[in-house]
């Protein structure tokens, strides 16, 4: 399970491998408040497996969480993206409580059509907090995201039907393919990484055994942005 998924919810908790309060697993009372909440203290999990971390202490150990915390940067460390910055307040704030101070930029999060600058104070009862595109981002630009999502759609149409695949079809594998290529959610990318998302997906469209098919025929696979919208 992703932590944050390709449209921006976040599905990650911070887990402490000493717990934060005395009475909680490993908790550990030679540790200073610094040490407690300091990076060599935390680790990134899903809820499912957060749960089950602190619900067995016994088998989930301080050594053991601290070598699947080293694995795990050893093979999934990348270098930081732009959106990491926001996704880290929020897994920091527990997802309840949000606090976005000296950011460079507009920073819009949960409040569709709001832009909020320089200092962002949210609370909410819900269990997951989705980041709203901010301005300047594919996701904020109406024909834009409508487009990339129709491109995204006949892709998903068209590779999904191809009896000749090997594995099993992901409909979400095309919004991964994304991220990895583009280092980042496609909603999140600036505007002017439009014209090189869609040819992107245009070429993946195009290579599927439809579109193929089609262009034999002289049939298009997709409509042109300009015709779409």
């Amino acid at each position: 399970m992703p932590i944050v998924e390709a449209v921006g919810t976040i599905t990650g908790e911070i887990c402490h491998i000493r717990a934060r309060n005395e009475g909680g697993p490993r908790f550990d009372v030679t540790q200073s408040e610094d040490e407690r909440h300091g990076f060599e203290n935390l680790v990134l999990l899903c809820r499912r497996h957060h749960k089950m971390v602190d619900a067995e202490p016994d088998v989930y150990s301080v050594e053991a969480l601290e070598e699947i915390k080293r694995i795990r940067e050893c093979d999934m460390g990348r270098p930081e993206q732009a959106a990491d910055a926001f996704y880290a307040k929020i897994l920091l704030g527990d997802l309840r409580r949000i606090e976005v101070t000296n950011n460079s930029g507009n920073v819009v999060i949960d409040s569709p059509g709001a832009i909020i600058a320089k200092t962002v104070n949210v609370k909410t009862t819900r269990n997951t907090v989705t980041i709203q595109p901010a301005a300047g981002t594919i996701g904020a630009d109406l024909k834009a995201s409508r487009y990339i999502q129709h491109l995204i759609s006949r892709y998903n149409e068209f590779a999904s039907v191809d009896k000749s695949r090997d594995t099993k079809f992901s409909y979400g594998a095309i919004s991964r393919n994304i991220e990895a290529n583009f280092r980042g959610p496609w909603r999140m990318l600036a505007i002017e990484d439009f014209d090189a998302l869609c040819v992107y997906l245009q070429q993946r469209i195009s290579r599927t055994r439809i579109a193929k098919s089609n262009a034999a025929k002289g049939l298009k696979a997709f409509s042109s942005f300009e015709d779409y919208t």
